[in-house]
């Protein structure tokens, strides 16, 4: 069985939208006080200093988009194709790997809708999707390019479809992702979430290279790179 790349590309996304949410989760929760939903500044209240007239609307839930662009950006276009190129050593002008889109083809196409400023609020699906396309780019030339694949993840080969999507997811969050950090949250709920995508693309019949583009797409376009 064959896939396509058009649904290679739909499970990055999917992938994607999984691990954006694990970043904001996890980056919401190091804000402090954002992260409560609360404002942190309230009414001292009345004169004789018992704090009766408090006023209740100062401790409203703040609006999670509101929280949101408060205590984030996002990247716009041009930071997101250098953080791509970056993330996978493979550079704008390269050449599309066979049967593929070349990344500055993708990129030209996506201009419209790629992130023009670092508001949060303005995140859309269309955005999200416009950034997994791109990164599917990326990602086809690196999982067909023998050296760059090599620097990337020494040892890591994809002549067949991964035995152990644990093991395989691992070695690609901990590539991507670098050394844990408490801003990023737990580092196994990530994992677990790009093993159970393999999984789902083994079931498929994709191929080794193919499981590696789509797996990729979904980590280098979530929430950990695509937020700051």
């Amino acid at each position: 069985m064959v896939i396509s790349r058009k649904s290679l590309t739909i499970f990055g996304l999917a992938l994607s939208a999984a691990l954006f949410a694990n970043a904001c989760s996890s980056k919401k929760a190091s804000k402090g006080a954002v992260s409560t939903g609360e404002t942190a500044v309230q009414n001292p209240g009345t004169d004789d200093g018992t704090g009766a007239d408090e006023d209740e609307t100062s401790k409203k839930p703040i609006d999670k988009v509101e929280a949101l662009s408060s205590a984030f950006g996002i990247l716009n276009f041009r930071q997101v194709t250098a953080t791509l190129q970056n993330l996978t050593g493979v550079a704008l002008n390269a050449p599309a790997a066979a049967g593929g889109v070349a990344p500055a083809e993708e990129y030209t196409k996506a201009l419209s809708a790629l992130p023009t400023d670092h508001a949060p609020a303005a995140i859309t699906a269309g955005k999200v999707a416009s950034v997994t396309k791109l990164a599917s780019s990326y990602c086809d030339v690196l999982a067909n390019n023998a050296q760059l694949l090599a620097a990337k993840f020494p040892g890591l080969t994809l002549a067949a479809a991964p035995a152990d999507s644990n093991t395989f997811a691992k070695t690609l969050v901990d590539g991507f992702y670098g050394p844990e950090t408490a801003l990023q949250g737990p580092r196994a709920t990530d994992i677990a979430t790009v093993a159970a995508s393999v999984e789902a693309l083994k079931a498929l019949g994709g191929t080794g290279p193919a499981i590696f583009m789509a797996t990729c797409a979904g980590i280098v376009a979530s929430g950990e790179f695509f937020l700051y």
